[in-house]
């Protein structure tokens, strides 16, 4: 995309180069004119990616980029993406996977409900790193007496978190640049 882009305006630029510029140092000039679109977005694109990974490793937070995307739970618990949504999963951020297949997912201050594509319900406390496992919804929210559950599909999960923990930083860093 980004050569496709590059070559649009370095052909643009030749040409609007060539008609332009007097007959001394033309030659000179469409060079500069070719060259410069490629350095220019090439240069926006590294610093971007530069800029977003300090951002998303400040933040604890994937930058989008790659076959695993993450975003972080309470007590260094984190939701773990590998290559397709379908395979999510909660780990320790130490790399431990506690909980794989996960579906749906609800987090309510240190537990972690969610439902697993197996159709099992699980509940998870992260800060006593206790994990039940359930085969129904009804025996998961007797243990939640105090609201209704409210599970989630892990990726609309995904993105509601990485939005509230990112917020405006990739915004102001294309803005920047």
């Amino acid at each position: 995309m980004l050569l496709i882009l590059s070559s649009i305006f370095a052909i643009l630029s030749c040409t609007c180069t060539y008609f332009v510029s007097k007959k001394e140092n033309r030659k000179r000039k469409i060079i500069f004119a070719f060259i410069s679109p490629f350095v220019i977005f090439y240069t926006f694109y590294i610093v971007g990616i530069i800029s977003l990974s300090i951002v998303s490793e400040n933040k604890k937070v994937d930058m989008g980029i790659g076959d695993a995307w993450y975003v972080p739970l309470k007590n260094d618990y984190q939701l773990l993406f590998i290559d397709v949504p379908e395979q999510a999963g909660i780990n320790k951020e130490n790399g431990v996977t506690v909980i794989s297949e996960v579906e749906k997912i609800e987090e309510n201050a240190t537990q972690i409900f969610g439902k697993t594509t197996g159709n099992r319900y699980f509940l998870l406390d992260t800060k006593t790193d206790d994990l039940k496992i359930f085969d129904t919804d009804k025996e998961l929210s007797a243990l939640h007496a105090v609201k209704k559950l409210n599970l989630v599909e892990t990726t609309e999960f995904y993105s509601k978190r990485k939005n509230d923990i990112m917020g405006y930083w990739p915004l102001l860093i294309f803005f920047f640049l």
